[in-house]
């Protein structure tokens, strides 16, 4: 994810957030805010690590409200929000456009605290561009407990910032189950079928396809282990084409086995699997907001299929 994430200098404007699957208004409250930072040490009573995070920017004030730890080998910063956030987009100010301070800094995601959180997930790296005072680093719905910034060199170097914002919501609750190679997971939140498709396209791998009874299996032995309320039916990457009658799993698996209800007529353009016994398929409509179940697994020989639409902005998040 590291490789593939997206870096803005943000001069004197605001670049709106892609609106990604899940992230409501609430994912432009700046969290930092809410946390807690520590450092791995500390330049002077001046260079205090909350500093970062106390919403003011202003680098003429650089000397009373920034971070900075001492010069070190492989210095880090890191913050702690008061829960388990998908994290949309951070935001970091230089302490001065024209030298890069920034340059290679590596900033991890996630739950441990292992290494100083630097075994976590990575989100990006860094690369510094003078004259760029405020970069923005897209981490398309990661989620951790933990956000931290790290100079992996052995070359001493001081880590410093003027501000660090990270905007998301927290994670909605979840459950998970490893078998044949893949992990299915049943998402707590409830989301229209075009939202709950891309939520897992940025968390996982996509929304789950049912390419046999084994699958049909977990997701009964999943929703019996549940431990938050469900809905009736579950969204999973169930499709049907706009011009025909066939349907297609957005995956690109093939669409060997079926379990529909007796009573479903197919009218509809999105289709998920009952949460009762016995669990079969029923076609729904598309702006329900149903719990869904995303997998992250052997995709070998398939090739996911893109979601178009006349109307991206209204398919992509729907209210």
């Amino acid at each position: 994810m590291g490789s593939s994430s997206l870096i803005f200098c943000l001069i004197g404007v605001v670049i709106p957030l892609w609106k990604s699957p899940g992230f409501s208004a609430a994912s432009r409250i700046n969290v930092a805010l809410s946390g807690t930072a520590i450092q791995s040490s500390t330049y002077s009573n001046l260079g205090k690590a909350e500093h970062a995070i106390d919403g003011n920017s202003d680098p003429e004030w650089e000397h009373y409200s920034c971070s900075s730890t001492s010069y070190e080998a492989k210095p880090w910063w890191r913050l702690e929000l008061p829960g388990v956030y998908r994290v949309s987009e951070i935001q970091v100010t230089n302490r001065n456009a024209k030298r890069k301070r920034l340059n290679s800094v590596e900033i991890f995601i996630g739950n441990s605290l292992v290494n100083n959180s630097n075994d976590n997930p990575r989100c990006a790296i860094i690369n510094d561009d003078p004259g760029c005072l405020t970069q923005t680093v897209k981490c398309w719905g990661m989620a951790g407990r933990f956000i931290n910034f790290y100079k992996s060199f052995d070359v001493a170097d001081a880590l410093t910032f003027c501000e660090v914002k990270v905007y998301g919501e927290p994670a909605a609750p979840s459950m998970s189950i490893q078998k044949m190679g893949r992990n299915i997971t049943l998402v707590g939140t409830r989301l229209c079928w075009s939202d709950a498709l891309l939520y897992c396209r940025d968390s996982h791998w996509d929304l789950l396809s049912l390419i046999g009874p084994e699958d049909q299996e977990m997701i009964d032995e999943l929703v019996a282990r549940a431990t938050f309320p469900l809905t009736s039916q579950l969204w999973v990457g169930l499709r049907r084409s706009p011009s025909g009658s066939s349907w297609f799993w957005m995956s690109g698996d093939p669409m060997n086995f079926t379990r529909w209800d007796e009573g479903s007529h197919h009218s509809s353009l999105c289709g998920g699997t009952s949460s009762r016994k016995p669990s079969t398929w029923r076609q729904l409509s598309c702006e329900e907001h149903l719990n869904f179940i995303c997998f992250t697994g052997l995709t070998e020989g398939v090739k996911k299929l893109h979601f178009y639409s006349s109307t991206r902005e209204n398919q992509i998040h729907c209210t």
